[in-house]
């Protein structure tokens, strides 16, 4: 297994640990606040393997 696929693991875990925490809490601003950066944190983790994968052509 590639080094940076135990980081992408690890980073996702904690994208869906907060999505979960904060639609527990959806109806406060915290829960919104939580699934809003759990969600960024899953956009950035996408990003981040799209850089890995095509930064090897070069």
């Amino acid at each position: 297994m590639h080094p940076n696929t135990n980081t992408m693991l690890i980073i996702v875990s904690v994208a869906v640990a907060l999505m979960l925490a904060g639609f527990g809490l959806r109806d406060r601003n915290l829960g919104l606040l939580l699934m809003g950066i759990g969600l960024i944190v899953a956009i950035a983790t996408i990003v981040y393997k799209a850089y890995i994968t095509f930064s090897s052509f070069y």
